[in-house]
């Protein structure tokens, strides 16, 4: 009896459960390498009512949001070209093409009324699947309807067309007619099911904030400069020397400082900008010293960006820029 009542028990057990592939599976869908030249500034909502929260809970997303903004950092790298790539094997089911890109500070939401997406590109999957790619540049979509593509086929290039304010790939994704978040599909808070092949979900993990652009400059700068891309880098008859940092996902209270130091170590600056008031998509901070004589000596010169959060560092940024005699 007891060898019986041993066996039960064993049977009675909980099998451990494994995580199931899903049927279903994405791959990334733009020809970059994410936290180096392309970002995720965005990611679909998962809040049902006034609010925004991304599948992690936090900020990185706006209130119906319903698909992925894979950023490119600025014009510069939207001219030279950065593929948009098939997410999966499908068939295409329509495109458009021939709309403009908005350039730097023209964005305007009423002029693309109806026709949000822009220049894109609708695929059809097996059972009920499927992958919408908007906002591409004008002139680049490679693919016509009815056109079988596997994935990883390019589809066109990054742009900035339709309702785009800057150049990304939004990528959406439904089943049946109804959007839902590749990186957590059925569940908040990280919770759902991802829908990335392994290979790339590494490459893919969440990221709380990211640094877009930073450098040195010889005068101060703006957003539209930096959204322009190309900016000189200083010599040493620079009126000044700036570095400039645009930041994603900066939450209230954050703390952005700026430190740079001369070739013999000395501190030129060290500026620490008022605690945000508010959480910020993006933030753009700079800080710099103008040229103390003719020219500014030579050697190399240093810079630290740092974000600060509740007495920690969260996020920083080391930069260097010589000057040769």
């Amino acid at each position: 009896m007891r060898i019986l009542w041993l066996l039960v028990l064993a049977f009675a057990l909980p099998l451990p459960v494994r995580a199931e592939t899903p049927a279903f599976q994405l791959q990334k869908p733009i020809a970059c390498t994410l936290g180096q030249d392309c970002f995720i500034q965005q990611y679909p909502d998962h809040d049902p009512g006034p609010d925004a929260k991304d599948y992690r809970c936090g900020i990185a997303t706006y209130d119906g949001h319903d698909g992925t903004d894979f950023r490119i950092p600025d014009k510069v790298a939207q001219a030279g070209g950065v593929a948009v790539l098939a997410a999966a094997p499908g068939v295409v089911k329509a495109i458009r093409d021939g709309q403009p890109d908005f350039d730097v500070g023209a964005f305007d939401k009423a002029r693309v009324k109806g026709i949000e997406c822009g220049n894109g590109v609708l695929v059809e999957h097996a059972d009920g699947w499927q992958t919408q790619y908007c906002h591409m540049r004008q002139g680049s979509v490679r693919v016509k309807a009815g056109d079988r593509v596997a994935a990883g086929t390019p589809l066109g290039m990054v742009g900035q067309s339709g309702g785009a304010a800057f150049p990304h790939l939004h990528l959406t994704v439904r089943r049946n007619g109804k959007w839902l978040d590749p990186f957590a599909d059925g569940g908040p808070c990280g919770q759902g099911q991802s829908l990335w092949k392994a290979d790339d979900r590494a490459e893919l993990a969440y990221h709380d904030n990211d640094i877009l652009n930073a450098g040195f400059a010889g005068s101060p700068v703006t957003v539209d400069d930096i959204e322009r891309g190309g900016i000189a880098a200083p010599t040493r008859a620079s009126p000044a020397l700036v570095v400039y940092v645009r930041a994603l996902h900066l939450h209230q209270g954050d703390i952005q400082r700026i430190l740079i130091k001369g070739p013999d170590g000395q501190t030129l600056v060290d500026s620490a900008s008022p605690a945000l008031d508010h959480d910020k998509a993006q933030a753009m901070v700079f800080s710099g010293k103008k040229r103390p004589g003719a020219l500014w000596p030579a050697g190399s010169y240093s810079a630290v960006y740092t974000v600060t959060r509740a007495g920690k560092v969260i996020l920083s940024k080391t930069l260097s820029q010589s000057f040769a005699p």
